[in-house]
């Protein structure tokens, strides 16, 4: 088999993190970001140095990128597989500057795609003209870690047995065939409605945010999770995750808890509860994890729209009741003092709000509606574009 080429897109920690841990792994990488004080550092050492917490299992030392480049027609070109490492509101961006440079037959994978990533990514894409590629999504960011300095990159977790599916699920085999040359841990997805609905960071960081404001507003930092988490906030975690459950359940998708996943994913780094309070405090790569100072963070203004909201206008449409996921985001509005359900990425904003769910369920499998030919996915409605994100 070809040796793959890969090019990382985004140049924030998870972007970085990725570029050096699959360079580490003796891929070709390019790295791209739009930002040229992030790309000339590295460029100029002609690499990143990579620190990793051991029980990671992963490898540290120098990693030497093939490229590192804000030119991303460079950066894209050859590239077997495409991994767009950036927050949810920059991926509509990234799409439509990727576009152009794209050839037929290319991998790309949201790495996540939060709910309905890859298929805005797809349709945008082919509103653009692009040729016909293979886009994928992650449930959640595979590593947790952060910049230590420009061109020093640090990864404290690595979560095994993360779930990927593609649009259209049919394509899923294929792309993990590739991917787990290089992620032979990842676990397959029944479909991006999983993965999309699979991510736990609204479940997790909103109830978390909300009920240690007082400590955030306050000087001083704590531990988000080792202090952030009590048993009465693990309480309301496991309460918003049961209204997550249930609506996958009406939809016809199979999720796990947050605590199953919490123990699959970080089980090999010394995790371990009978709750997910006790997962949380027990994990040892938590004990770094600082809490945010300000509500305008990604916790609340990314999570929302892009995670809670989605789950609620999904129960809507099903008949399922959400009322304590209602109640969180009325109380992310009160603290960002914004609407944060305006805008977020629902089955409506995708353009997918007159399919049945038995419908919506064929459409991701199959990439087309029932009764058209097997072709490109028709352009989704107009919209206004996602806020801008640095990456």
């Amino acid at each position: 088999m070809a040796e793959l080429v890969f090019a990382v897109l985004g140049g924030g920690n998870g972007g970085l993190a990725t570029a050096a841990d699959l360079a580490l792994k003796g891929f070709p990488v390019r790295l791209y970001s739009s930002y040229e004080e992030t790309i000339a550092p590295i460029a100029a050492q002609g690499g990143l140095e990579l620190e990793v917490l051991p029980s990671s299992g992963l490898k540290g030392g120098f990693a030497r990128l093939e490229r590192a480049t804000t030119d991303i027609a460079a950066a894209v070109a050859g590239a077997d597989v495409i991994l767009v490492v950036t927050p949810a509101p920059s991926q509509r961006r990234y799409a439509e500057k990727v576009a152009p440079h794209l050839r037929r037959g290319q991998v790309v994978v949201l790495n996540p795609g939060s709910f309905g990533g890859s298929l805005e990514f797809t349709q945008v894409l082919a509103a653009r003209g692009a040729p016909p590629v293979t886009v994928a999504e992650t449930e959640c960011l595979i590593y947790a870690g952060r910049k230590k300095g420009p061109t020093h990159m640090w990864i404290r977790g690595y979560k095994k047995g993360l779930r990927l599916a593609a649009f259209p699920a049919r394509e899923t085999a294929r792309v993990l065939s590739l991917l787990r040359q290089a992620y032979p841990d990842l676990a397959e997805a029944d479909s991006v409605l999983e993965t999309g609905l699979s991510n736990p960071n609204p479940i997790i960081h909103i109830p978390i945010m909300i009920l240690n404001a007082a400590r955030i507003e306050a000087p001083g930092d704590f531990l988000f999770y080792w202090e952030g988490v009590t048993p009465a906030v693990g309480r309301v975690i496991e309460a918003l995750d049961a209204e997550r459950l249930a609506v996958g359940e009406a939809l016809g998708v199979p999720l796990r808890s947050a605590y199953e996943q919490d123990l699959e994913w970080y089980g090999h780094q010394g995790t371990h509860g009978e709750n997910i309070y006790e997962t949380h405090v027990n994990n040892p790569i938590y004990q770094w994890s600082l809490a945010p100072t300000s509500f305008e963070h990604r916790y609340l203004t990314e999570d929302t729209p892009y995670g809670l909201v989605p789950i609620e206008d999904l129960g809507r449409r099903l008949g399922v009741p959400t009322p304590r996921l209602s109640a969180t985001i009325e109380y992310v509005s009160l603290l960002t003092r914004r609407d944060l359900r305006r805008g977020a990425r629902t089955i409506e904003k995708l353009g997918l709000a007159d399919l049945s769910p038995g419908e919506l369920r064929h459409y991701v499998r199959t990439g087309r509606r029932e009764g058209e030919s097997p072709c490109w996915p028709s352009p989704m409605r107009p919209s206004s574009p996602a806020t801008e994100e640095r990456s």
